[in-house]
């Protein structure tokens, strides 16, 4: 699905520069453009947005001012932009999911979408579950994703946060943790692995490879319709053909 997207500027140049970056992602539709607080309240109202790219300083109302009036439960996510990173503390605060400094490139563009896209699958799926019939006793009892993964050598239990994982590999019988400079290795399947850590935060890339969303940096062609997967730390890993489709869900267009 595309992410609606309603550009918030008064500089005509700076919204131009964004939506020139913009055109060139896939997964992104440009739904409108607007100057002022008052024109960004009306366009919500009629274009639903799925993401405001809002500036931090407009005359008339402020970015911070204009959310303030936007009901949360109608509220898009939210990515600020401006000039001044003193903006930066009270932008969060307002659970902002992001905050681009300008004047800012495509790579860190790139690197607010996937925070984006990450942040809107969460939601999508905290809204499905709100939808949902009332579980019955046993399923109510089933256990939640992993937030850590329990790691066992000689005389001792080591738990790894799921968070510090940035990607998973097969090796034989057991799969390799890693995590930063550290490696870990547990007794279980990657299949068994895939149903216990949150789709919205891991994608299996290859029958052998799961990843963490976060850590991905950019996806680049190979033949025969595989991609590499190259992460912040530099670490370049295959994304086969065949789970392309199914990266696709999380990751938009690969």
């Amino acid at each position: 699905m595309k992410i609606r997207t309603l550009i918030i500027d008064d500089m005509p140049l700076s919204r131009e520069r964004t939506r020139r970056y913009l055109a060139e992602v896939a997964d992104v539709e440009i739904v409108g453009e607007c100057a002022d607080g008052e024109q960004t309240l009306a366009a919500i109202d009629a274009l639903a947005p799925d993401l405001l790219l809002l500036d931090v300083q407009m005359p008339g109302m402020t970015g911070l001012a204009l959310l303030e009036k936007i009901p949360v439960p109608r509220r898009p996510a939210v990515v600020f932009v401006t000039a001044f990173d003193e903006f930066a503390v009270p932008a969060f605060a307002a659970h902002a999911v992001d905050f681009l400094l300008k004047p800012f490139d495509r790579e860190r563009l790139a690197q607010v979408l996937q925070r984006v896209r990450v942040y809107l699958a969460e939601h999508q799926m905290q809204s499905r579950a709100a939808a949902a019939p009332a579980l019955s006793a046993d399923s109510a009892s089933a256990p939640a994703f992993l937030s850590r993964i329990a790691v066992k050598s000689v005389g001792r239990t080591l738990f790894v946060n799921v968070e510090s994982v940035d990607w998973l590999e097969t090796a034989g019988n057991y799969v390799c943790l890693h995590a930063g400079k550290d490696t870990h290795v547990v007794r279980e399947t990657m299949n068994q692995l895939e149903t216990q850590l949150n789709p919205a935060k891991f994608v299996r890339i290859h029958r052998s490879t799961m990843v963490r969303i976060e850590t991905i940096r950019e996806i680049q062609p190979l033949f025969n319709g595989d991609r590499v997967v190259i992460l912040h730390d530099g670490a370049k890993l295959t994304m086969s053909r065949s789970y392309r489709e199914k990266a696709r869900a999380a990751l938009g267009a690969v």
